[in-house]
């Protein structure tokens, strides 16, 4: 059945299965999580708490490179000294459960993010990619006759 991007709700689209981080574990624990889940982002919780994200790129950009750590064991090292609370956004974009589909893919392009953090307050409920949308689309026109 179609369901429009105006009555679709976050809450029927959204990641509920989560995989998050705290801001003092290491960004090779993170960087070692976003490969093995195949995510491009982490909510950063504490004490049950939303207060941040971090994502691929974040990460990417707190790396240390080949001039400064010739060696891999270092650039291991130094990622595994490093914490995620020294990546992350501290106030990520975010969207409540029972806004629309539309709602939500509009603020994802006005910010050009690649992720919204779905929450109630401070109590993170999921996550909304632009991989769940795409999702929607491609089970949307595989339907279609």
């Amino acid at each position: 059945m179609k369901h429009s991007f105006r009555t679709l709700r976050v809450s029927e689209v959204m990641t509920t299965a989560l995989v998050t981080v705290g801001p003092e574990d290491s960004l090779q624990h993170a960087l070692d999580l976003l490969d093995k889940y195949h995510v491009h982002e982490l909510p950063v919780v504490e004490q049950g708490r939303l207060i941040g994200i971090v994502t691929d790129g974040d990460l990417k950009l707190m790396s240390p490179t080949y001039p400064l750590f010739p060696d891999q064991d270092e650039i291991r090292q130094a990622l595994r000294d490093l914490k995620v609370a020294a990546a992350m956004t501290v106030e990520p974009v975010v969207i409540g459960s029972e806004a629309t589909l539309l709602e939500a893919t509009e603020l994802l392009y006005e910010r050009s993010i690649g992720a919204l953090l779905v929450a109630e307050g401070d109590r993170l409920l999921g996550v909304l990619s632009v991989s769940d949308i795409l999702r929607i689309i491609i089970e949307q026109h595989q339907t279609q006759t």
